[in-house]
């Protein structure tokens, strides 16, 4: 029986959001994966709380979090990508798996600056919204291209995926949109203080370079 992964490209309105559009010069700067198509089992690598754009992670999205709160549209491509239901499973228990890893993953702030000046590389257990997308695709064996894919932008996905549009056009008009808040929700707009967000942004970062490093000197000893 054939089933459907929903890939959604969006264009987020927030600072962050803004600025990546602007040195990328694209249209679009988030990218998303749903395993159906009221976009409720939605996940992506992007800030965990709406309070600190600087930590990151894997994050069960929604209507609610890709607006960010607000009553303005998030104008949204979606993607339907027909597969067999191993692959469906195989893409499900990825990313499921990833969300649950006892072994935190981070959001790789060095490869979302890469992107901005053409220097991509990977770095263990971390993603950028559009590499933990293709990737979740890789391990169920559907591959629309040859690159890498830490090496892959929105608008890249856009082009490789046109002949699977399902929809185009802003979030509030999505005829299969799902409203209900979950606790993941809550979790994204919970307060917290500034000594909180400080550590947790300093322990982020240090954990994001310090496993750059540990790539670098395997690959060192490697070679």
């Amino acid at each position: 029986m054939e089933k459907y992964i929903y890939i959604v490209i969006s264009r987020t309105s927030t600072f962050t959001g803004k600025m990546i559009r602007k040195f990328l010069k694209e249209k679009y700067n988030h990218a998303s994966i749903s395993l159906d198509k009221n976009l409720t089992s939605m996940y992506s690598f992007s800030r965990l709380a709406i309070s600190n754009p600087l930590v990151g992670g894997i994050v069960h999205e929604s209507s609610f979090t890709l607006t960010i709160g607000h009553t303005g549209d998030v104008p949204i491509v979606v993607y339907r990508i027909p597969v067999t239901d191993v692959k469906y499973k195989l893409i499900s228990k990825f990313v499921y798996d990833t969300y649950n890893d006892a072994e935190v993953y981070y959001y790789n702030f060095i490869q979302a600056i890469g992107l901005v000046f053409n220097k991509k590389h990977a770095v263990y257990k971390t993603y950028i919204c559009t590499e933990f997308v293709m990737e979740a695709l890789r391990q169920g064996e559907v591959n629309f291209t040859s690159l890498e894919s830490y090496k892959i932008k929105p608008i890249d996905i856009c082009e490789i995926m046109k002949d699977y549009i399902f929809y185009l056009g802003n979030l509030n008009d999505y005829p299969y949109r799902y409203e209900t808040k979950t606790k993941d929700d809550e979790l994204f707009f919970r307060k917290t203080g500034f000594i909180y967000e400080g550590w947790h942004t300093i322990k982020h970062f240090y954990m994001v370079v310090s496993r750059d490093r540990n790539n670098k000197r395997s690959k060192s000893k490697a070679s």
